[in-house]
């Protein structure tokens, strides 16, 4: 099974993981999507722009002065 994580650090210590399961690979798309639009909301909480989401996910997280949001493919 394959696992999206978006993982939420201050100050480099990290604050909560969120992991999305990816039970089924016919289903992978609609989880990618729950997982971004996660990732997009903690982003903005923190600070990150709307418009340059796509950047952060291609650049696997949102690192700003205090806070940073990664997201992250793992395998189990």
């Amino acid at each position: 099974m394959r696992i999206i994580n978006v993982i939420e650090s201050f100050n480099n210590v990290i604050q909560s993981v969120e992991s999305f399961g990816v039970f089924e690979e016919q289903l992978v798309d609609d989880v990618v999507k729950e997982a971004e639009e996660f990732f997009e909301k903690k982003v903005i909480e923190h600070g990150g722009s709307e418009t340059e989401i796509d950047m952060y996910i291609d650049e696997g997280g949102y690192y700003g002065m205090d806070h940073s949001v990664a997201i992250v493919w793992s395998d189990i």
